[in-house]
Formats: structure tokens, C-alpha cells, sequence
């Protein structure tokens, strides 16, 4: 037999309903210290009744003593006097804390009319009361007489350190002849749901045109409470033109608004034109700045310090989010601000409060740009950690949630501790995010949440870094299902910026394809995030663009780098050294690689410029300060010093050395393996072409750090890296003089071979190219084998790798090509031997069109020699030549000049 469903009493769907609430209640509770005061708020007795009843038997509140009286007489007058007269009858526990909870305080209040008695001595004994009361005290009071309270008991109302207010499940129906009354009064309950509060307010609103009722107050009163309806609902279109037809409304009729109606009205604009995404985002902050500060004339310190603490809190957010300004002032204020916050918002008196404060505190010191960057993030994880005693999984899930997720952001980007470890706390800290904020019950937060863990993923150091790219991808797909360009254009622009970098990095697909997106994600989110808007954001995207064009497959290759070197320079117009140091530095580093593999303009000038970014990047991104970013930007300055046409060789090649083995300090095996076996790859190329040492020795030591990378760069796991170290080690072993060369010769042929597998001609085309020119080295030397077939092998190689080292394209390695193909036809054994000579003779032609005697002097001199000997060996064969012989000799004069 299935279980029955259990109807529920409606004393305990009044509590399901308002149970955070409850906690909150809860925690003020347990809190409190010495002398503070507290109201809940509450419209039914029955309901209260409840609500005591959970409290008083709720275990976290075991250690409290609780005190419960009845103060219902409507004519009393001195509340301290009677509080000290009942206290000396009262034996306290000393064991336990003693928490007071009065009822019937309304009756005092009175429900309407000037001020009474019982309200002006309130007031006036305010002071007494913390030395004759050293207790927590809870009221508990009815709608209208917490406005009361607050409108005519200023001085006290300034001490309560939190107002607790519950829904009622009933909306009690107001008699038809009584309503006009009522409805100038304003003291009936109103519906707590969203959306029935709204129609009811629409409803009196339209009956207060129908009766032509001409009070001011009440119109009002109804047009802000709607525009503050819609507000909590986030329909800010509809908000905007409640709040603004009551701005209107006080415009006209200024004196008959009071400060607190207005200074509520100041503070609600403030929250809207801070939460407005359509329009201008620039402008709706400035709006709302302005808003809250007009809110914080009215609500000042001295007169209403828990407003004036949350109008703080507030304006601190908008400053945090500004656009406009120098964005560095922008987050000095906003934590200036939020430190002025805290001093009413504190943790015994508002533990809430307080909480929230520290986080949006957190935050600002997270994004924080004076100051040292590693120890802001360490404050702002403190700060976090700090509001997560007060916002907890039980209490306050949604708020705990959006520490939760925080707080993951701050670790991911911590500078200090293990960058590892570092990782894994945020990306546990995000899952835990997650378990509230679902994509049904919270789908906005949700998709933040997505992006975020994305994020984390993306930069993940431990598991397998495929699949983690993978799961970067899918959080990112999800996060678009909410993140739309109509509904969330600024949010849909950087997840789309965010799913533009793990394509960019992915490892499974077709890398070709994979770059694509890359560069259409991040085109889409240049439509939202652009100069003026957005200058920020703009400068990341167009860093990540220029990073992905400089990596690109398709297209043309020059104008690929010159597209990537355009939009690092783009980047560089908002990521100054002054005000984005970090930032500036690794666009700089960028822009050094596009420099350093340019295609167009002078080789040897792009390497300068490449090195003069290098040297600026480590300006900023010292060992101590930022060591992987350091050990980064050192392996690429030994990239350009190995490749440096100006300058010393030697000493080029002793710096690009050097500097490699600056990397591996912090690029280790077991801490970075890529990036460690990366680095391995190039150190052996250094030490391939190193000219001081010893040939032998600095070949051998090439040969082990490649065969170090090969120990990470798999097949399978980094095919491309792999089928690069494969021809590097060729290489190596091709010109290896310990050992037995024909051996090292063998090998070198079989791990080109090798490389091959992955540099196709499809896929690879330049890559391909340069293999087929390295194993056409390879059989021109070989030592196995027949020597005739070794040479045509070589031929072959040499001129497929033509196909795509082409004059146009890359005219120094198809010089190089043809240099070799000259040099094997001159020793070519099979065909007719003058038509060989013929062939080597026409290569080397071609060759000094690129070699010429002033841009490649020692090459030039070596070609033209080789071409002299190729036409002597000519002039030795039959006689049917010699008339060809003489304008051969013509054209050779050309190259002696």
C-alpha cells in the first residue's frame, strides 16, 4: 500500500513559507550580545504563537533563556520603569543567555493618529536602556505599528539592530464601506507574493483614479510600492516607470512626502538603474550613483544608521561596477565605502548585514587593482570566509551559494600557494555553489555559476587536460542556455569570450576547426563588448582574438599574424603599464610571439621587436610576483634569442640557453608538464645550433631533452607537439657525431618518418613541408641503402616540399629547398649527367634570388662557390654544351658583383 499525502496545518505552511525567515531570526537570536534591540514582524497571533514556539524548542537555541512577557496595556507609558520592576522578580539562569520577547506593545503604539505617550518616552529613556537592560529584546509587533514605530520613535528605532518580517499565508479582506479609510491609512496587510502583491496594488490603484481621490500620500504610496513590486520581480521596465511617476509625484508636491518615503524612493531608483542591463550600462550606473547619494542625504548616520548602512552597501556595489572613471579610484571607493558600511553593519548587532558587506567587500578587494595583487586576493579570501560563518548551508543557502561562488573565483585567481591546489578548492567550492543554485530554481545564477566553473576547468592542472577542456566546454554551453545575446547581452559576450579560449586551447577535434569558433566566439563578443562600453572587456577579447589569429590554420598565414598583431596592439591602447600592469604584460609577451613568427617585414627587425616585448612583459611579471607567467615569458625570449639575425650567434644562442633553463625552474616535470617538456623541446634546439661547447657534447644534450619531452608529449596525448619533438630529434640525430653515423642516420630517417604521421600535407601543410625538406636531407646523406635510390628519395622529398614552400609564401626556406635539391642533382647518379648538372645549376639560380650578397652574405658566398664548381663540372662534359657554356657564363657574372 503507497503512502498517503499528509495535509499540511497551516501553522506549519506558514513556517515552510517563511523559513528563511526563520533563520534569519535564528541567527540574530544567537548573535545577540548584551543590549540589542530587535522587532518580528507579524500580523497574527496564531502566527507568532508559532513562530515562538519554533524558536524556543530549536536546539541551536539550547543555551538561551527565553522570557517571554506580556506588555498589552494601551496606556502604558514608561517601558524602562516597567522592564526594571519586572526584571527584579525574574531570576535569571547564569548558565544561559537571557533573550526577552514582548508582545503587545501595538496597543501602546497605537494604531493611528499623533504620536503617543508611550512613543515620546521611548525616545527620551533611549540611552537608559543599554545600562538598566544588558539584554537581547525581541518586540513583537503588527505591520502598522512598525511604521509607527519607526515614524514617531526615530531615536530608538536608530538601535534595532534587525526588523524580521513574516508573510502571512491569508490576505484578510477589507469591508467595502471601511476601504476608503483604510486605504488613506495604509495599515491593512498587503499580499506577500510577488506577483499577488502587484495585482493588488494595481487593483487599489485603479480604484483610487476611479474615486478621484485626491491625496497625495496615498498616490504615492501606491506607485513607489509598485515600482518596488516589480523591482523585487525584476520587471525593470515596468519599475522604471512606477518609481519615476513617483518621483514625479514628490517633485510637484514636496512637502507633503516625508524624508523616509523619499529616501526609500532615492534608494529603490538606485537599485534599479544598478540593476538595469538594457541601454547604456555606463549611464544606468552613473544613475544609479547619483540615486544613492541623494538616498544618503536623507538617510544619514546620526538619523537612520541601518539605512545609511545598506544605502552604503549599495553605492559601494555600483562604484565596484562602474564603467566610467578611472577604474582603480572606482574600487578604492567602493571599499572606502563598504569599510563605512561595516561600521553599522557589524556582526553582533547585524549579523546579515554584515555578511553581505564582507562579501561585496571581498569582492572588491578581489578585482582590486592598487596595492600588491597577491595580497588582496589573501584579504578577500579571508573576507569571504569570514561571511560564511554567518551565511551557512542550512541558514542562509542562497547567500551561502553566492559566497561559495566567490570565493571559488578568488582561488582561481590566488597568486599564492599551490596554483593546483588552488584550482580544486575552486572548483569544489563552485559544485558547491551548484547545489543551490540550480537552473530551476535560480536559472540566472546558474548559468554564472556554469561560466565560472568553466573558467576553472579551462585553467585546470590536475586530471587529464582533454577532458578537462571538455567539461570547460560543456559549463560554458549550459551557461549560454540563460546567457542569451537578447536577454543577457554583456553576460552572453564574455561566456562567449570564455568558450572562445577553450576552443582555442582544445585538444580533441580538428585543431583547424577548433580555431574557428574560437575566432567566431570571440567576434560575437566584440558585438557587445566594445571600446566605448565596455574598454575593459574590449582589450581582453581583443588580446584573446589576437591569440587565436596568431595561431591560426586557415587563411593566409602573414595575414593571420598581421590581423593578431593589430588586435594586441588594440589590446595595448586600454592595458597600459600605469593602470593594467599585469594585463599589459601579457599582451606584451602576445604580441612578442606574433612578432617573433612574423611573415611580413624585415625577419630581423620583428625579432627586435619581438625581444623589446619580451624584456616590457618582465617588467611586470617577475619570478617572485607571477613565477609560471615569468618561466613563460622566459621560454619564448629564448625562442627569439635562438632565432636573432642581429647581434651575436654565439651569444645569442648562450642567452636563448640561459634563459630556457630560467623556465625549467619553475617549469618542472612534476609541477608543469606540458609547458616543462615544451621547454625541453626548445632547449634542445638551442643546443643543437649551440656554437660555443662542444659540437658533440651539445648534441648529445639535445638529444636527451628531447627525448625528456617525448616522455610527455605522446602520440596521443599532444600529437602536434609530438610530431614536432619527432622531427626536432631527427635532427639531432642526423647530425649526431658520437655513435655510429650510419646508425644515427637510420634513426633520424625513421623518426621523420615518424613525424609524418601527423604532418600531413592536409592538415599540416607548412609543417609537412619542412619534414619532407629534413628527410630529403636525411637519404641525401644516408649511408644504407643504394646510393642512387637515397638521392631520388631526396629529390622527391625535396620537391614535394616545394608544393608548399613556395617563392611567394616563404621565400627563405624555398631558397634553402632549392639549395638542397642544386646539391642533389649535382650528386646525382641516375640520368644523364650533363642534364643533372644542367638541373643544380638552374636550383642554385633560383637560390640567389633570395641569398643575395647583402641580405644573406655568408649563404650567397656559399651558393655562388657551389654554383662555380656545378658549371666547371659542366665545361668538363661533351663538346655539345660549350654553346650553351657562354651565356651560363654571362648570368654567373651577375652574382660576382
Amino acid at each position: 500500500m503507497g503512502e498517503s499525502s499528509r495535509k499540511v496545518k497551516p501553522t506549519e505552511q506558514f513556517l515552510i513559507e517563511n523559513q528563511e525567515s526563520l533563520n534569519q531570526l535564528l541567527t540574530v537570536i544567537t548573535f545577540a550580545k548584551g543590549f540589542t534591540l530587535g522587532v518580528i514582524q507579524v500580523d497574527y497571533q496564531e502566527d507568532l504563537d508559532a513562530i515562538i514556539k519554533r524558536i524556543t524548542t530549536d536546539e541551536k537555541c539550547s543555551q538561551i533563556q527565553f522570557w517571554q512577557l506580556k506588555l498589552d496595556d494601551p496606556e502604558l507609558v514608561f517601558f524602562r520603569d516597567e522592564m526594571v520592576k519586572r526584571l527584579a522578580n525574574f531570576t535569571i539562569e547564569p548558565e544561559n543567555k537571557l533573550v526577552i520577547i514582548i508582545q503587545g506593545l501595538e496597543n501602546a503604539i497605537g494604531l493611528q493618529g499623533k504620536k503617543s505617550a508611550f512613543l515620546s518616552d521611548l525616545n527620551y529613556v533611549r540611552d537608559l536602556l543599554p545600562r538598566d537592560i544588558p539584554y537581547p529584546i525581541i518586540f513583537c509587533l503588527p505591520n502598522y505599528a512598525v511604521n509607527r514605530l519607526a515614524n514617531f520613535a526615530p531615536d530608538v528605532w536608530s538601535w534595532i539592530s534587525s526588523v524580521v518580517k513574516f508573510n502571512s499565508l491569508e490576505i484578510p479582506v477589507v469591508s467595502r464601506g471601511n476601504e476608503t479609510q483604510v486605504r488613506s491609512t495604509i495599515i491593512e496587510p498587503i499580499p506577500t507574493g510577488i506577483q499577488e502583491r502587484i495585482d493588488f496594488l494595481r487593483k487599489r490603484l485603479s480604484e483610487y483614479y476611479e474615486s478621484k481621490d485626491d491625496s497625495v500620500k496615498e498616490l504615492f504610496y501606491l506607485l513607489s510600492e509598485l515600482g518596488i513590486a516589480y523591482l523585487q520581480q525584476q520587471y525593470l521596465e515596468k519599475a522604471e516607470v512606477y518609481l519615476h511617476q513617483a518621483e514625479d509625484l514628490y517633485r510637484q508636491n514636496k512637502s507633503l512626502i516625508s524624508s523616509t518615503d523619499r529616501g526609500n524612493l532615492f534608494g529603490n531608483l538606485g537599485r534599479l538603474y544598478g540593476s538595469k542591463n538594457k541601454g547604456s550600462i555606463a549611464n544606468n550606473l552613473e544613475q544609479a550613483i547619483s540615486y544613492y547619494q541623494l538616498a544618503l542625504k536623507i538617510y544619514t548616520l546620526d538619523a537612520f544608521p541601518q539605512q545609511w548602512g545598506m544605502m552604503q552597501n549599495d553605492l559601494a556595489i555600483a562604484y565596484g561596477n562602474r564603467i566610467r572613471g578611472d577604474k582603480a579610484e572606482n574600487l578604492e571607493m567602493a571599499i572606502t565605502i563598504l569599510q563605512n558600511a561595516l561600521k553599522v553593519r557589524t556582526f553582533n548587532a547585524f549579523p546579515q548585514d554584515w555578511a553581505a558587506t564582507q562579501n561585496n567587500l571581498a569582492n572588491a578587494y578581489s578585482d582590486r587593482i592598487r596595492g600588491d595583487k597577491a595580497q588582496n586576493l589573501e584579504i578577500a579570501i579571508t573576507i569571504f570566509q569570514e561571511a560564511l560563518k554567518v551565511y551557512t548551508f542550512d541558514t542562509f543557502p542562497e547567500q551561502w551559494a553566492m559566497a561559495q561562488n566567490n570565493l571559488a573565483i578568488t582561488y582561481s585567481e590566488r597568486i599564492r600557494g599551490d596554483k593546483a591546489e588552488n584550482l580544486e578548492i575552486a572548483i569544489a567550492a563552485f559544485q558547491n555553489s551548484l547545489k543551490v543554485r540550480t537552473f530551476d530554481a535560480f536559472p540566472v545564477d546558474w548559468a554564472m555559476t556554469q561560466n565560472n566553473l568553466g573558467e576553472a576547468y579551462r585553467n585546470r592542472i590536475r586530471g587529464d587536460k582533454a577532458q578537462n577542456l571538455e567539461q570547460a566546454i560543456a559549463s560554458f554551453q549550459q551557461a549560454l542556455k540563460v546567457r542569451t545575446f537578447e536577454t543577457f547581452p554583456q553576460q552572453w559576450a564574455r561566456t562567449q569570450n570564455n568558450l572562445a579560449v577553450a576552443y582555442s586551447n582544445r585538444i580533441r577535434g580538428e585543431k583547424a576547426q577548433n580555431l574557428e569558433q574560437a575566432i567566431a566566439s570571440y567576434q560575437n563578443a566584440l558585438k557587445v563588448l566594445t571600446f566605448d562600453a565596455f574598454p575593459v572587456d574590449w582589450a581582453m577579447t581583443q588580446n584573446n582574438l589576437g591569440e587565436a589569429y596568431r595561431n591560426r590554420i586557415r587563411g593566409d598565414k602573414a595575414q593571420n599574424l598581421e590581423q593578431a598583431i593589430a588586435s594586441f596592439q588594440q589590446a595595448l591602447k586600454v592595458r597600459t603599464f600605469e593602470t593594467f600592469p599585469q594585463q599589459w604584460a601579457r599582451t606584451q609577451n602576445n604580441l612578442a610571439v606574433a612578432y617573433s613568427n612574423r611573415i611580413r617585414g624585415e625577419k630581423a627587425q620583428n625579432l627586435e621587436q619581438a625581444i623589446a616585448s619580451y624584456q616590457n612583459a618582465l617588467k611586470v611579471l617577475t619570478f617572485d610576483a607571477f613565477p609560471v607567467d615569468w618561466a613563460t615569458t622566459q621560454n619564448n625570449l629564448g625562442e627569439v634569442y635562438r632565432n636573432r639575425i642581429r647581434g651575436d650567434k654565439a651569444q645569442n644562442l648562450e642567452q636563448a640557453i640561459a634563459s630556457y633553463q630560467n623556465a625549467l625552474k619553475v617549469l618542472t616535470f612534476e609541477t608543469f608538464p606540458q609547458q616543462w617538456a615544451r621547454t625541453q623541446n626548445n632547449l634542445a634546439v638551442a643546443y643543437s645550433n649551440r656554437i660555443r661547447g662542444e659540437k658533440a657534447q651539445n648534441l648529445e644534450q639535445a638529444i636527451a631533452s628531447y627525448q625528456n619531452a617525448l616522455k610527455v608529449l605522446t602520440f596521443d596525448a599532444f600529437p602536434v607537439d609530438w610530431a614536432a619533438t619527432q622531427n626536432n630529434l631527427a635532427n639531432a640525430y642526423r647530425n649526431r657525431i658520437r655513435r655510429d653515423k650510419d646508425e644515427n642516420l637510420e634513426m633520424a630517417i625513421s623518426t621523420y618518418q615518424n613525424a609524418l604521421k601527423i604532418r600531413t600535407f592536409e592538415s599540416f601543410p607548412q609543417q609537412w613541408a619542412m619534414t619532407k625538406n629534413n628527410l630529403a636531407n636525411a637519404y641525401l646523406n644516408r649511408i644504407r641503402g643504394e646510393k642512387a635510390q637515397n638521392l631520388e628519395q631526396a629529390i622527391a622529398s625535396y620537391q614535394q616540399a616545394l608544393k608548399v614552400l613556395t617563392f611567394d609564401a616563404f621565400p627563405v626556406d624555398w631558397a634553402m629547398t632549392q639549395n638542397n635539391l642544386a646539391i642533389a642533382y649535382l650528386n646525382r647518379i641516375r640520368g644523364e649527367k650533363a642534364e643533372n648538372l644542367e638541373m643544380a645549376i638552374a636550383y642554385y639560380e633560383n637560390a640567389l634570388k633570395v641569398y643575395t650578397r647583402k641580405a644573406f652574405p655568408e649563404r650567397w658566398e656559399r651558393v655562388k662557390n657551389n654554383l662555380d664548381l656545378a658549371v666547371k663540372k659542366l665545361e668538363k662534359t661533351k663538346p655539345r654544351n660549350w654553346r650553351w657554356l657562354s651565356p651560363l657564363t654571362k648570368m654567373l657574372s651577375k652574382y660576382t658583383r
